[in-house]
């Protein structure tokens, strides 16, 4: 079992330049953010996304606790506040940590566009195609498959993708997979450190469970068990994606594609396990053990050095 010892560590991966008199001021006056900088980046991740989706959730479309109705104007508002909560989380960290030359160190890397096409390929191409593969495997999906619609969500599908990668769940990756896992596996292997975090980004989205309009399968303890089984399969996905890329980016654009496509399979295979239940995700949590096993829990994690102090 980790400790919070284990969430203790100096620098982030790509971020070893020294910091100016005034950084280092400012990371000493941190307390037990520059202490513990991954236990503190999962509790403000959490502590500001739940509250900015409190209007969802507290609202008429959820526990009914605040008279705020539960309109696709308000969802559509507050969604994007809270999906960047895991973003903010980490550049408050840093700001303390490392100080204003940390956040400019770390911006810069998360909006890098050096990815190889191997990449490219990778995170918009590939993923789904794990989706896919997952669908065909489910027993009764293929049988209804249907062109009802495909084309115009298709023809959709690239101005979506753009809105996910900017104002839904692709932001999250800034927090989970840009800070969250270059820090953890610098204390625990890869894998280890993606199954943490997929732990806590399962736990993240508690608050929206308590809602009516929000499309995850939820109506049973198993449907809750196997989409956080799936979420921890994709954090191992995501991780692999980050560490061999080398790129924050290369996390966004694919996890921006699992939301995407996964909207499309939802057309082409109408009323099936896809739409029903969390075994969309059969194709994420068998590449997650197939990338486990061939990169010996590595997830292409690259040898880095770390100079002694």
């Amino acid at each position: 079992m980790a400790t919070v010892g284990d969430f203790y560590w100096d620098s982030i991966q790509h971020m070893e330049s020294s910091p100016t008199n005034g950084d280092r001021e400012t990371a000493n006056k941190s307390g037990l953010i520059a202490r513990y900088p991954v236990a503190s980046f999962f509790i403000l991740a959490l502590a500001i996304s739940w509250i900015a989706w409190s209007p969802w959730w507290l609202g008429q479309d959820g526990l009914g606790l605040l008279p705020i109705p539960g309109s696709l104007q308000v969802i559509a508002l507050v969604n994007p506040l809270g999906i960047f909560g895991p973003a903010a989380a980490a550049l408050i960290v840093i700001r303390a940590t490392d100080g204003h030359a940390g956040v400019r160190r770390f911006w810069g890397h998360v909006t890098s566009l050096r990815l190889g096409p191997l990449w490219w390929s990778a995170a918009l191409l590939g993923v789904p195609a794990i989706l896919l593969v997952g669908v065909i495997l489910l027993p009764g999906t293929l049988g209804s498959f249907t062109t009802d619609g495909l084309t115009e969500v298709l023809m959709i599908y690239p101005v979506q993708l753009l809105g996910i990668v900017f104002l839904g769940g692709g932001l999250e990756e800034i927090g989970w997979r840009g800070f969250a896992q270059p820090k953890l596996q610098k204390k625990t292997s890869p894998l280890v450190a993606a199954l943490l975090i997929g732990i806590v980004w399962a736990a993240w989205h508690a608050p929206l469970f308590l809602t009516q309009t929000w499309d995850t399968p939820r109506s049973t303890i198993a449907q809750v068990l196997l989409y956080v089984v799936v979420v921890m399969g994709l954090s191992v996905i995501m991780a692999w994606v980050r560490n061999g890329s080398g790129s924050t980016l290369a996390a966004v654009l694919a996890h921006s594609s699992v939301n995407g496509s996964l909207g499309v399979l939802v057309v082409a295979f109408p009323g099936s396990l896809v739409e029903t239940t969390n075994w969309w995700g059969l194709g994420i949590i068998l590449a997650a053990a197939v990338v486990a096993m061939l990169t010996k829990g590595r997830l292409g994690e690259r040898e880095v050095t770390v100079n002694a102090q």
